[in-house]
């Protein structure tokens, strides 16, 4: 069978309404993408007729190359050799942000609709325990669903804690350290993710002998951290295993870019889509999510853009991406960038528009 024309090279957002039926154009073809208009007629194509379950905004494919007919899957990304990239022409428009500090500890360069790239220091830690705790992204700083967090564990263990009614994705940045979960203990390995329920209660132990830092994304956001005397036998027997470790076997390619998944809704069912990533020297063009993202730069330097303003990254630094905000992540670094992210709600980190 012939191969569908791609109609574009990013998927199209479409508002829907539930129980009414739409008409996708699967031939590439149609002039009112990405809806049939006819243009099939004489060839192999037929239209894919789908029914959206409840209302709201859909990412349609246009590269006609999806493996989930209608819905974009991230196939636009693998069209040519590379990962779709800015032409790094000048842009002497864009103003570079200024670092500016909003409480102890914690500096943050704003840039457009309320993205921004933040640096936690000590001063703005909590202790819970040997596990010192600071907000990076929450409600109070212009995010609406997703709140994260940094930390660092000191050798020793944290208190006993419980983010009620909220799925957890920890992260062990650079080093090992044990959880009990509900009184299940398991072992992380640098760069592995941790998932825990809403109801489930935590301890962190570091049995080494310096800090580790640790990165908590919470969602959505909790109305408080519970600090409790005893570990209650909370613990979903759905999902046995908590830690995923990073695996080269597992990663997926984005052209030229690659990350691999390490929590989402198929560890312990989370509603919170944890990976990490790499991207090599270049710029990404502009694009957007459908999400809220946060994004630690564990390795690397670049600039953060948005539409009219950019501000420099580097390792340990926290970005906060709002849902439907232009961005590009631009690396300049002859080595790459390594980046870990997590959105919310949970989906596939190379669905973008």
């Amino acid at each position: 069978m012939k191969e569908p024309e791609i109609a574009a090279t990013k998927p199209i957002l479409v508002n829907v309404k539930a129980g009414r039926p739409i008409s996708w154009c699967s031939c590439g073809r149609s002039q009112n993408q990405p809806f049939c208009d006819g243009s099939h007629k004489g060839s192999d194509f037929r239209p894919i007729k789908y029914v959206p379950e409840e209302d709201g905004e859909l990412l349609l494919c246009a590269c006609k190359r999806t493996s989930s007919q209608p819905i974009c899957d991230g196939s636009h990304n693998n069209l040519g050799g590379d990962y779709a990239v800015s032409a790094q022409e000048a842009e002497p428009q864009v103003a570079m942000s200024p670092w500016v500090e909003k409480f102890p500890g914690f500096s943050a360069a704003a840039l457009d609709g309320g993205c921004y790239v933040a640096r936690v220091g000590q001063e703005a830690y909590e202790q819970y325990g040997q596990l010192g705790l600071a907000p990076a992204i929450i409600k109070a700083t212009g995010a609406r669903h997703l709140s994260y967090y940094s930390g660092t564990l000191s050798p020793g263990a944290s208190s006993i804690l419980r983010f009620n009614g909220s799925d957890l994705a920890l992260f062990a940045v650079d080093g090992a350290l044990a959880i009990s979960i509900g009184g299940r203990s398991f072992k992380a390995s640098p760069e592995s993710g941790i998932a825990v329920k809403g109801d489930e209660a935590f301890q962190l132990i570091n049995e080494s002998n310096t800090p580790v830092r640790v990165e908590f994304a919470v969602c959505p956001e909790a109305q408080g951290i519970d600090v409790l005397d005893e570990m209650p036998a909370q613990f979903d027997e759905n999902a046995p295993d908590r830690v995923v470790s990073v695996d080269p076997a597992k990663r997926e390619a984005m052209a030229d870019r690659f990350y691999q998944v390490l929590v989402d809704k198929n560890c312990a069912g989370s509603a919170v889509t944890q990976f990490i990533g790499e991207i090599p020297k270049s710029r990404a063009k502009h694009h957007r999510h459908l999400y809220e993202e946060a994004i630690l730069v564990l390795r690397g330097e670049g600039f953060m853009w948005t539409d009219a303003s950019k501000a420099p990254v580097k390792a340990g630094d926290v970005i906060f991406l709002p849902k439907k905000q232009a961005h590009s992540l631009e690396c300049t670094s002859d080595g790459g960038m390594r980046l870990m992210g997590v959105f919310f709600p949970s989906g596939s980190p190379a669905i973008n528009y």
